[in-house]
């Protein structure tokens, strides 16, 4: 009978023994977000696609992330400048990290989705006492019926033999098609999802949004007008933050507001779906291949930067060494660069003791001198 006791205390959750009540089904809705997509789909069509799959609305959590030096730092040639043009995402992009839930949309019809659960803690960004998670409300032709975006990777393909070729965006066959997002990049008006815990720190560098009042915390949705990139720069070189016009900024309750979204061409807002395989502005170099084609490539040979003002290279040349720089395929869904050079490693390009050294003997195609 004590036993029985102990195993069966009916008045905590009621029902039989050895039964417990109240932890399955459904986790209750959290909070809901009322999304209205507007504007004429068809002529935005890209080549090829001559019809939608099914439109759906995905809620994606940013990444935080950091250009690699070449893409910031003033480029040291006009060939550098246009691999820069091809190859560099908008540093100020918005990143996607996890795809959250999706829901079916229509055009002009309006569509809730609903969140169970919090933002995941690799979403979040600070530590315990004040963190803070921001998304983006993403339109989308789901074209491999997955009933999910499929964000699109970079990847570099292998040889049997070891060797590694040139990298290439990957992703579902067909790619989900992108039309429209809430928030794209921090220099055009933006809307976003947030969720923050604890206190905020308004010094934080994630989406900033300097100028405007802090998010609430839980759930809201905020407005900001958005900066132009050449004050945002000056003001990061400047070691501040870029500010936004307080007059563009808004924070609403999700209960309280409508998030619409216009409709637009997807090579203006397909890098919202591109993930980048390197958040914290390091490079990976790489061996020349043989052969690499250059035909139709954008490519330079320029110094891997530095932020030191005393060198070439814009930013200052961290060496002598020059790199082969090329952008990817204009027919890419992502935008990408690969640096080679003739000797070094794969994590630094100035190693004591190089991975490989072709200086003596660089392949025949080679372009950039020795």
């Amino acid at each position: 009978m004590r036993r029985g006791g102990v195993f069966c205390l009916a008045p905590l959750l009621v029902a039989a023994c050895g039964q417990l009540q109240g932890f399955g089904g459904d986790a209750p809705p959290l909070v809901s977000f009322d999304v209205v997509f507007q504007g004429d789909v068809a002529p935005l069509r890209p080549a090829g696609i001559t019809d939608e799959h099914a439109l759906r609305v995905a809620l994606v959590w940013g990444a935080q992330w950091l250009t690699e030096p070449f893409c910031l730092l003033p480029a040291e040639s006009p060939e550098a400048a246009a691999v820069i043009d091809a190859g560099c995402r908008d540093p100020f992009d918005f990143v996607p990290a996890v795809v959250s839930v999706s829901v079916p949309i229509a055009v002009d019809v309006p569509a809730t989705l609903t969140l169970s659960r919090l933002p995941s803690l690799d979403v979040m960004v600070g530590d315990v006492t004040a963190r803070v998670a921001y998304g983006s409300l993403v339109v989308f032709d789901d074209r491999d019926g997955s009933g999910t975006l499929e964000l699109t990777q970079r990847t570099i393909r292998s040889f049997t033999d070891g060797r590694e070729g040139p990298p290439g965006s990957v992703g579902p066959e067909p790619l989900d098609i992108i039309y429209g997002a809430s928030f794209v990049t921090m220099t055009a008006p933006d809307r976003r999802v947030a969720f923050r815990e604890g206190a905020f720190d308004a010094r934080s560098a994630f989406y900033p949004r300097a100028g405007c009042a802090p998010p609430p915390r839980g759930f809201s949705v905020l407005d900001a007008g958005g900066f132009t990139a050449e004050a945002a720069l000056a003001a990061l070189l400047g070691g501040e933050l870029p500010q936004e016009d307080p007059a563009t900024c808004a924070v609403s309750a999700p209960a309280e507001t409508t998030i619409v979204i216009a409709a637009r061409a997807p090579a203006d807002v397909q890098a919202v779906g591109c993930e980048e395989r390197r958040d914290d502005s390091s490079v990976r170099y790489r061996p020349p291949p043989n052969p690499l084609d250059l035909e139709g490539r954008v490519w330079a040979c320029a110094h891997p930067p530095t932020f030191d003002t005393a060198g070439a290279g814009g930013g200052g040349a961290a060496s002598d060494v020059i790199q082969l720089v090329v952008a990817g395929r204009a027919s890419a869904p992502c935008k990408f660069l690969t640096h080679y050079t003739l000797r070094g490693c794969f994590e630094d390009v100035n190693c004591a003791d190089p991975e490989w050294d072709f200086t003596a003997n660089p392949p025949t195609w080679w372009p950039c001198g020795p």
